[in-house]
């Protein structure tokens, strides 16, 4: 078959895109490349900034569990009146009084 002017001319023209498509084909690879490392990357700075629930410790402590016979009003009180821990070791204590009016919270000022 032999070759035309016709044909050379259009192998001219097509010159510059045949030499575009073999420097698209010789650098995918490293282009390839690039794109999965920038998304690796992209993963790497979501897992940082993002927040984590705690993990379980596996030989931590344990729960923290209420001691048989004491309540926790009790133990609160223990914890902040330091100085009634002598009497209360004796076991004699006086239930607490708790006054509670019954108005109170069932009116509301809607007048501004």
């Amino acid at each position: 078959m032999p070759i035309r002017p016709i044909d050379l001319q259009t192998l001219l023209m097509q010159m510059s895109q045949v030499g575009r498509d073999q420097a698209i084909e010789k650098d995918g690879p490293a282009l390839q490349s690039a794109m999965q490392g920038a998304a690796a990357q992209k993963k790497e700075m979501e897992a940082k900034e993002a927040v984590r629930r705690p993990e379980e410790p596996k030989d931590g402590a344990g729960a923290v569990r209420e001691r048989p016979g004491r309540s926790r009003a009790q133990g609160g009180r223990n914890a902040q009146d330091g100085e009634e821990g002598a009497d209360d070791e004796d076991g004699e204590r006086t239930p607490e009084e708790v006054v509670r009016d019954p108005s109170l919270g069932n009116r509301v000022d809607l007048s501004g």
